[in-house]
């Protein structure tokens, strides 16, 4: 029976209880024990660790435990006291409970009970939730309970119970410590029965106040026999817990996240008999062998034979033809927009339609290079905003992306024929999601890393002529490789208007009239894109000064990071580069008489860098260069805080660096 309580105990440190007199939210005294509304509740007015919140969790607790008296459903108690703090509080008054309903059985939920409490001068005064303000709205899967508290006011407290019964013991019950407003405490509380072996895994960077395990004697009876079964009772808590805000550069919130999640590997009967409920990657694997939609299509070579252009299969199998082949699918076959691993999918419906779904499409490519002789794998992954697949145990669930991976002379490529404005070995951003599964029927399927190589980057060469009157013009010439590059393409094809496309693919200084915008290498991803503008910026003149920014184009107008604290990764999908060289040609009528001082900024780990020059060349000529570097794709969250001041020194160089020049005394 120990082996049995063994994998029932989370693989992952423990903190200790802080000490009571550090926590800001004891000095406020909460009644964080319980759901009982106390006078102290009522009065607050504000959140200390989070001053910015209009509401928060006070009080939360759940228990979680399989009933062997009612066909071993499991029934999930929970509890909350929620403070409404002001008005923009309000939304945490309307509950939404969602019910999952099966092909045969549904999820119940039982004794919901709510009630709104308030200070009516120094007496504490409740109104309770009528039943028949309790409504059930549904779709093909759920059920939704909804409900909104009755006398919602600012500084009410919120409390509402309900009992959640559900047949479905595979996942458990996810505790969600995180959400959208922050928590005083969370408490989360299960008594598993010991033949049931659950993988317990903490999602997020939130560190655990309490982990107990204790093992119940005689808890379970699984009807087998009269003995009873143990138990392991286990206690997680959470106290001080932040509000989870999505910012910029997030792959999926669902990554981050703190929550306790379980998956059902096995149930053990108190016989011996052992019912496996997960499996393992090599039996996955073997599946993937024969399944219909995706083992039998990458094995359809003959459906491509003579497909090929002559002029491109006769070539050698080298990196040309390689890129031959890769184009002439991504040319004459289209992404419908459809993702989908394991829907139906068929090679004879994409050649002749010549539309598909992102497995079809990827999937024709592979077998193009498996026909010519070519080494190719397929890799299945999930779109950033899927999250990320589980490594240990296969959720097939979880994948909704196919792409390629080619072995040519020993270099690998990552290809996606889904996006005609991409560059050969490049994927889709949709696609950087940190790692797929590279299946390799042969051998053995495995992890691979999505890093895309080199920088991608955006290079302006602007020349400034300063006008007797303090007016301007600029004449750009822009450089974008990679990403930046294909987003562009991709914005041009969309929309030819001048004006719409300067705003599109440029963050400009609010005052400016564009005088002309061409541009060259639109059309084929070999090569960078060039676009070349003509601008005019409004005069600075005040009396006899002109005050002259510079820079016409700014990398960011804002900083794009504006959280007190960010705990999760900052994700950009690939590594940067900017920068911004400006020859200022000045008038004869005009002296120089101020210009910025140099800059160089950095980050530990020289993770990133800014370096700013402004240069006197002569008395008619000035030259400023910005260069900027992101030297990693994603950057952990202890850089949030350099990341952030980072950025607001980088914005302030490009909206405050002024040039100040002066009237000559004539």
């Amino acid at each position: 029976m120990n082996k049995l309580l063994l994998p029932l105990l989370l693989i992952f440190s423990t903190s200790l209880f802080a000490q009571e007199a550090d926590s800001l939210f004891n000095k406020q005294n909460f009644n964080v024990d319980n759901i009982r509304v106390t006078k102290e509740d009522l009065a607050a007015t504000i959140y200390l660790p989070d001053t910015t919140a209009n509401a928060f969790y006070i009080f939360e607790n759940g228990f979680s435990r399989i009933d062997d008296d009612s066909d071993f459903h499991l029934f999930t108690d929970y509890e909350a006291k929620i403070k409404i703090l002001n008005k923009e509080g309000y939304d945490e008054a309307s509950i939404v409970i969602p019910l999952y309903k099966g092909s045969s059985k549904s999820e119940k939920i039982h004794d919901l009970k709510a009630f709104t409490s308030y200070l009516d001068g120094s007496s504490i005064r409740s109104t309770a939730l009528s039943q028949s303000k309790i409504f059930t709205e549904e779709d093909e899967k759920y059920d939704y309970i909804k409900f909104t508290f009755p006398d919602v006011q600012p500084g009410a407290v919120l409390v509402y119970s309900y009992t959640k019964e559900t047949p479905y013991t595979f996942n458990f019950n996810t505790w969600w410590f995180q959400k959208e407003i922050p928590k005083a405490y969370s408490r989360y509380r299960t008594e598993i029965p010991a033949n049931y072996d659950y993988n317990i895994i903490k999602r997020g960077e939130l560190q655990l106040d309490q982990n107990d395990a204790e093992v119940k004697k005689k808890c379970f009876y699984a009807g087998q026999s009269q003995n009873a079964g143990d138990c392991i009772v286990t206690t997680y808590a959470m106290k001080e817990i932040p509000a989870f805000i999505e910012e910029e550069y997030l792959t999926s919130k669902y990554n981050y996240i703190s929550r306790i999640e379980y998956e059902l590997k096995q149930i053990t009967m108190l016989d011996g008999y052992e019912r496996k409920y997960t499996k393992e990657w090599k039996d996955v694997d073997k599946e993937f062998r024969t399944d219909k939609n995706i083992g039998r299509q990458l094995r359809k070579d003959r459906l491509v034979n003579e497909l090929l252009p002559a002029e491109i299969a006769s070539q050698d199998n080298n990196l040309d033809k390689a890129k031959a082949i890769y184009n002439f699918v991504r040319d004459h076959y289209k992404w419908n927009e459809e993702y989908g691993l394991f829907d139906k999918m068929n090679l004879k419906d994409l050649l002749e339609d010549h539309t598909g779904n992102v497995s079809s499409l990827n999937v024709l490519l592979h077998n193009f290079y498996n026909n010519e002789g070519y080494k190719v794998y397929p890799v299945i992954s999930a779109t950033r905003n899927q999250g990320f697949p589980k490594k240990i145990i296969p959720v097939l669930s979880d994948f909704n992306y196919l792409f390629v991976l080619l072995d040519n002379d020993g270099k690998e490529y990552m290809l996606d024929a889904t996006d005609e404005f991409l560059e050969f070995g490049q994927l889709p951003f949709r696609a950087l999601n940190q790692y797929g599964r590279k299946l390799d029927f042969d051998n053995e399927s495995s992890w691979i890393d999505i890093n895309p190589e080199g920088y991608s980057q955006i290079a302006y060469r602007d020349s400034l002529i300063v006008n007797k009157d303090g007016s301007s013009i600029t004449k750009s010439k822009q450089n974008l490789v990679g990403y930046h590059a294909s987003a562009a393409r991709k914005k041009i094809e969309r929309d030819t208007d001048k004006e719409n496309l300067l705003k599109a693919l440029n963050t400009v200084r609010d005052s400016y009239d564009l005088i002309d915008l061409t541009y060259e290498g639109e059309e084929d991803t070999d090569e960078n894109l060039s676009l070349t503008y003509e601008i005019k910026n409004p005069s600075q003149k005040v009396g006899n000064k002109v005050y002259l920014n510079p820079f016409t184009f700014l990398f960011w107008k804002e900083n794009p990071f504006k959280l007190e604290k960010r705990k999760y990764p900052i994700d950009f999908g690939y590594k940067d580069v900017y920068s911004s060289s400006i020859l200022i040609k000045i008038p004869a009528n005009l002296d120089i008489k101020e210009i910025p001082s140099q800059q160089v900024i950095g980050i530990p780990n020289n993770a990133a860098k800014i370096q700013f020059t402004a240069q006197k060349i002569d008395t008619e000529n000035i030259f400023v260069n910005l260069r900027v570097v992101f030297s990693q794709a994603m950057y952990a969250s202890e850089y949030y805080p350099y990341l952030k001041e980072f950025m607001d020194k980088l914005v302030t160089i490009q909206t405050q660096s002024i040039i100040v020049l002066q009237e000559k005394n004539i």
